[in-house]
C-alpha cells in the first residue's frame, strides 16, 4: 500500500488568506484534512505591504488548518499562490544541437533547451515564474508536446514565460521564511485553479478559467497548455464597495451580506426576500433581495466584459471548444452562468474543485478552487512541462543554511 502523503497550499487571495492542508494515498484521491482562514491583512491585491501583518495573516491562516488537520505545515510540503496586477509573460525560444542523437532526446537536453528560452534580458525589478513550453520542434517537425527519446539532431522549444516583480515575488519569500515555511515553489494562481476546475480534455480542446476573487485572473490553455494569462484589476471587492455604497452600510456589512444573499442576476431572483441591514446604526432597516441584485448585476457584467474582452485578444477565443469555467467566489452567485452565456457565447461551467474528499468547506466550493489546486499542481505538476525558477532569494537563503547549519 502507497504511503499516504500530506501536502498543503497556501492562496494569498485579495479577500482571503486560505490555508488547506490534506492527505493522498495514491496520487489521485484529495482528502482534505483541514482548512484555515484569515484576513489579507498586511496584503494589498496580494501584494505584501506590511510584513509583520502579512506574516501574522498568514500565521492565523496556517494556525485554524493545522489545528484542524491535527498536524503541522512543517511535515507537508507547501506550495503558495501568487497574483497581482504585476504578473505578465512573454514569448521564449530555445535551440541547441541534441547531444547523443543516436540514443535519442534526453532530459538533460530538455533542461537546456528550456534553458536557453528563458535566457530573456529582463529588468532589474522583474523576475521569471514559471517557463512552460507550449511546443517543441523536432530538426524541423512542428506540434511535438512530448519529444523525450525522439531521434534527433536539433531541438526546439517555444515557450511561455511568466514573470513578475522582484519585490512582490522576494517579499512573500521573506515573509514565508519569517513563519519558517520552506515552499516548494510560488504557483500563478490562474495555473493552480486549472488543476483543480478543468480536465486535462478541457486544456487540450481549448478552455479559459475566469477566476473571480478580489481581483480577476484570466488563463486561457490550449492544447494542453497555457497560453494567455493576465490579472485585471475589478472583482469581488468592487462587487462589495457597490453594496456598502448603494446600501449605506459598512464594508464588513456589504461583504456579509453579498455572500449570503448575492445574486448575479436580478431575473434570478424569484422570491424578493426582505434582507436585514442590522448593524449599530441600522437596527430596524431593511432591503430587498432584488434591489441587491440590482446593484450587484452591473458590477459583475462589468467583470465579465473585460474577462471576454481580453480573451478575445488573444485570437482563441474561437477555439476554446470547452468553453469558459467561473472560479472564486464571486462564482458561487446565483444567475452568473446565464449572464456569463449571454456576454461570452460560449458553454460555461461553474469550477467546483474535483476529486475532494472531506467535511471541509473547501470541498464542492469555488472559492477554494485556487487552494485545492495548489495542492493538485504539487502533486501533479512537477512534469517537464511546467518548472518553477527557484527565487533568488530561496537560492541564497539554502546556501546560507547549508554553510550555517
Amino acid at each position: 500500500m502507497a504511503k499516504s502523503k500530506k501536502i498543503a497550499g497556501i492562496d494569498i487571495g485579495t479577500t482571503k488568506i486560505a490555508c488547506i492542508i490534506a492527505e493522498t494515498p495514491d496520487n489521485i484521491k484529495l482528502n482534505v484534512l483541514g482548512l484555515g482562514t484569515a484576513p489579507p491583512d498586511g496584503f494589498s491585491n496580494g501584494v505584501v505591504n506590511n510584513l509583520d501583518k502579512a506574516a501574522e495573516s498568514v500565521a492565523l491562516a496556517i494556525e485554524g488548518a493545522e489545528k484542524a488537520a491535527g498536524t503541522k505545515l512543517t511535515q507537508t510540503s507547501v506550495y503558495v499562490g501568487i497574483t497581482g496586477e504585476h504578473i505578465k509573460h512573454l514569448q521564449g525560444i530555445g535551440a541547441i544541437p541534441v547531444k547523443k542523437p543516436t540514443k535519442g532526446i534526453t532530459e538533460h537536453d530538455l533542461d537546456k533547451v528550456i534553458e536557453q528560452a528563458q535566457a530573456i534580458r529582463l529588468p532589474n525589478d522583474e523576475q521569471i515564474l514559471h517557463v512552460i513550453p507550449t511546443q517543441f520542434i523536432v530538426d524541423g517537425q512542428k506540434g511535438i508536446r512530448n519529444p523525450l527519446g525522439l531521434y534527433g539532431i536539433r531541438l526546439e522549444v517555444e515557450a511561455l514565460i511568466v514573470i513578475g516583480a522582484v519585490t512582490a515575488i522576494e517579499n512573500i519569500y521573506r515573509m514565508l521564511d519569517r513563519l519558517g515555511i520552506k515552499v516548494r515553489g510560488l504557483v500563478l494562481q490562474s495555473i493552480a485553479a486549472s488543476y483543480s476546475v478543468t480536465e486535462p480534455m478541457d486544456k487540450d480542446l481549448g478552455v479559459a478559467i475566469v477566476d473571480i476573487g478580489g481581483i480577476t485572473d484570466i488563463a486561457v490553455f490550449k492544447d494542453g497548455e497555457l497560453r494567455f494569462s493576465k490579472v485585471i484589476g475589478l472583482g469581488g471587492k468592487h462587487i462589495t464597495q457597490d453594496i456598502a455604497i448603494g446600501l449605506r452600510t459598512p464594508f464588513h456589512r456589504a461583504e456579509t451580506i453579498k455572500l449570503n444573499h448575492g445574486t448575479a442576476l436580478v431575473n434570478a431572483v424569484t422570491e424578493d426576500e426582505v434582507i436585514p441591514l442590522a448593524d449599530e446604526k441600522n437596527n430596524n432597516k431593511h432591503v430587498s433581495k432584488r434591489l441587491l441584485a440590482s446593484i450587484i448585476e452591473p458590477r459583475v457584467e462589468e467583470i465579465l466584459i473585460h474577462a471576454e474582452a481580453e480573451i478575445r485578444k488573444t485570437g482563441y477565443a474561437e477555439a476554446l471548444s470547452a468553453g469558459v469555467v467561473l472560479t472564486g467566489g464571486t462564482a458561487q452567485f446565483p444567475g452568473i452562468a446565464t449572464l456569463a452565456e449571454q456576454i461570452f457565447g460560449l458553454p460555461i461551467k461553474i469550477g467546483i474543485p474535483e476529486g475532494v474528499n472531506g467535511n471541509s468547506d473547501a470541498v464542492r466550493n469555488p472559492a477554494y478552487a485556487t487552494t485545492v489546486g495548489l495542492i493538485r499542481y504539487g502533486l501533479e505538476g512537477k512534469h517537464f512541462h511546467s518548472r518553477i525558477t527557484p527565487s533568488l532569494w530561496t537560492i541564497i537563503r539554502e546556501e546560507f543554511r547549508k554553510w550555517f547549519a
